[in-house]
């Protein structure tokens, strides 16, 4: 078996199901695992788009949660 070039850091979908629930879901790693892979400048990097994305996608999931709670999306 190959190993994997590529890994998902940080995700967030967008869910809608039979019964007409919408759910969204984020996921971020912890990438304190990658850190021997990277040197010093590289992990400081990675840590701080890890970061600054996980921020984003939590102001975007509370947005969207806010608004549909709301029962009404605003632009």
């Amino acid at each position: 078996m190959a190993k994997k070039e590529e890994a998902v850091l940080v995700g967030y979908k967008l869910l809608y199901n039979r019964s007409g629930k919408l759910i969204t879901e984020r996921i971020s790693v912890d990438i304190k695992e990658l850190e021997p892979y990277f040197n010093k400048e590289e992990f400081a990097t990675l840590q701080t788009v890890v970061r600054e994305c996980t921020q984003r996608l939590d102001s975007i999931h509370h947005y969207i949660e806010s608004n549909l709670n709301a029962r009404l999306m605003k632009d």
